[in-house]
């Protein structure tokens, strides 16, 4: 439209002048031509040919002349002016001036021509740059609605692609804490495999002591079953006390009887002995009634101090002779303890030492067989002592062992039923785990189809709509996973 526009005015501006007429020059005429018309307000005539559609000439007297048109009073007056005689030269003169004149209003009409043209073309170009001004506004507040629209579909989208970023990561990171618990579970697992493969040997090895210390206890048990009914068809033993330097007395106890009695009885009778030797006219002595029994109201005073030895072990007056290990027929040894400490010189002692020696002389024997014998019976009485001590103490120490078995057997037996309730615990748990692991997968694969089948359907149908209701509901389905998955990320480490 505007090349069009730019080519008219270029043709209309830039028309050129008209050639000159060709051929020789006409001779002047006889008479002068009549004057041109002249207008009052001193321009020319505008051209007829604005004004040749509307008014078509009438005659060929009023026909234009150079497009002009004259009226009828002025073809009069050219007539009447015809009649009269014309100058040729004065008619020559007036048909130049006359061509002069056309010529000039020719021009003059080409200008206004060109003049009417630019004002066209300027008002035409004003409208077209007004109508495209205003075209290029609305489109411009259209394209920035639509920037505006754009800005924030991409902020929201932006936004939910941001949360699905958030909801995969936790969901990643639920993952990664689920992989971690389960490794752990198999580690823990496999500890507790192989804690059970050494308690079960430990377990064994114990039920192969226990079998053992069955054996023995059984065999301990029939001893002590034999001990028992020895005790109760003998409950009371005959006991030998021995001084080599005094005497020997038998003693007839119950195995129940406290030390103190035979140690009591045997310093009486040597005390009582001793009195008799001292002064054996003297039938009375005190202590001991007529029937010759002692009087436990009334005991004897004594100083006499004896040491008394079983089995190489000084016996406790508080013990029995059942703690003693004492059987039929044992000796204790009798050993007089002489007290140089308290009492007055060596003088008032050494009359009675004097028949000790000698009874020492007397008792002793110079047969180098009876004492070999003796040294044997003695050695033979310390050896069964100490024997029995140590079987005593073997007891004691089977009976200690028996109860560290027994209680070794009872922490094996309760950590075997923790190890159980712990793999117990821990199947159910890894049991737990993986099937919350197996719903995590599951509902991240079909978050991750559906996010991406959104996508495709996005790029292939573009609506601001559809796509904000389909942000909407992956955003409700992630909000419905995000707590049970965080609720089982939570639920293992609080364990």
């Amino acid at each position: 439209m505007n090349g069009a526009t730019h080519e008219n005015v270029q043709s209309a501006t830039g028309k050129p002048p008209k050639p000159p007429p060709l051929g020789p020059t006409p001779p002047a005429p006889a008479t002068a031509p009549p004057a041109p018309p002249t207008h009052p307000c001193g321009h020319p005539a505008q051209p007829a040919s604005n004004h040749r559609h509307n008014h078509p000439p009438q005659n060929s007297q009023n026909a234009p002349v150079n497009g002009h048109t004259h009226p009828p009073s002025s073809a009069k007056k050219n007539q009447k002016r015809t009649e009269t005689a014309v100058d040729p030269a004065t008619m020559y003169e007036s048909l130049r001036n006359r061509i002069a004149a056309l010529e000039e209003e020719e021009e003059l009409e080409e200008e206004e021509e060109r003049r009417i043209t630019e004002e066209a073309q300027r008002s035409v170009r004003g409208m077209e740059e007004t109508a495209i001004q205003s075209k290029y506004i609305e489109l411009f507040a259209e394209l920035k609605r639509l920037e505006r629209e754009h800005s924030k579909e991409k902020q929201k989208l932006t936004k939910d692609k941001d949360a699905a970023k958030g909801q995969l990561t936790k969901a990643n990171q639920t993952k990664a804490k689920m992989e971690s618990l389960a490794r752990e579970l198999q580690k823990d697992n496999k500890r507790l495999r192989e804690d059970g493969k050494r308690l079960a040997q430990c377990v064994e090895d114990a039920q192969d002591e226990l079998l053992q210390m069955k054996d023995d206890l059984a065999k301990r048990a029939d001893k002590a079953r034999l001990l028992d009914q020895k005790y109760r068809e003998q409950p009371e033993i005959v006991v030998k006390v021995v001084c080599r330097y005094r005497a020997e007395l038998f003693f007839k106890i119950s195995r129940k009887t406290k030390m103190s009695r035979i140690m009591t009885a045997w310093t009486l009778r040597m005390e009582l002995e001793r009195e008799k030797k001292l002064d054996p006219e003297n039938s009375v002595i005190e202590g001991i009634l007529h029937t010759g029994r002692l009087d436990p109201n009334n005991l004897p005073p004594t100083e006499i101090q004896f040491l008394f030895m079983h089995n190489g072990r000084r016996i406790d007056p508080e013990s029995t002779a059942e703690e003693n290990g004492m059987e039929e027929g044992d000796e204790i040894v009798a050993i007089e303890l002489m007290d140089l400490t308290h009492g007055g010189s060596s003088e008032d002692w050494e009359e009675y030492v004097e028949p000790k020696l000698e009874k020492i002389k007397k008792t002793w024997s110079n047969d180098p067989e009876e004492a070999k014998k003796t040294m044997e019976d003695i050695f033979d009485g310390v050896v069964r002592g100490r024997l029995k001590e140590i079987l005593r103490q073997y007891e004691l120490r089977e009976r200690h062992f028996e109860c560290v078995i027994r209680s070794k057997e009872l922490e094996v037996l309760l950590s075997r039923a923790r190890a159980a309730e712990q793999k117990q615990l821990a199947e159910s748990e890894l049991q737990q785990l993986r099937k919350e692991l197996e719903e995590a997968k599951n509902g991240q694969t079909n978050l991750i189809e559906r996010l991406i089948a959104c996508c495709k359907e996005i790029a292939s149908k573009p609506n601001a709509e559809r796509t904000q209701h389909l942000f909407q509901s992956l955003k409700e389905e992630f909000e419905r996973k995000a707590p049970r998955v965080k609720k089982g990320a939570d639920d293992p480490a609080g364990g």
